[in-house]
């Protein structure tokens, strides 16, 4: 007997925690958007790249119907390029951990953007 009042030999149903659930059905940019994310990070992949979870406006400052996220590129001699992708950063964050990124927040706490990196992988 333990000192918990239950049998110690017998750990039937202790930690029964059920495994998780698979998410891929969750999170996932539409086709055409992975397609569009997919191919602006070929162009160079070796550069930061960086999205925010801030809402996109129109010119008229209206909030787009679509989930639309803007994907930036920082190249090493300070140039930066940025498509507009419809899917929201959640999508965006594992569409970049699928291309073999890893995203995190910036050190600094003002700053609210996630930074992207390849992973160097090896041979």
């Amino acid at each position: 007997m333990s000192i918990f009042g239950g049998n110690a030999n017998n750990a039937t149903g202790v930690n029964n925690i059920p495994a998780p659930a698979s998410d891929d059905d969750k999170n996932v940019p539409p086709p055409d958007a992975a397609t569009r994310i997919a191919d602006f990070v070929r162009e160079d992949p070796i550069a930061l790249y960086t999205f925010d979870s801030r809402v996109i406006r129109d010119e008229a400052g209206w909030q787009s119907k679509d989930n639309i996220t803007e994907l930036c590129r920082r190249r090493r001699d300070g140039s930066q390029s940025c498509v507009k992708v419809a899917a929201e950063s959640k999508a965006l964050f594992k569409m970049m951990q699928t291309l073999g990124f890893y995203c995190a927040l910036p050190a600094l706490p003002t700053e609210t953007h996630m930074e992207c990196r390849m992973i160097p992988r090896s041979s």
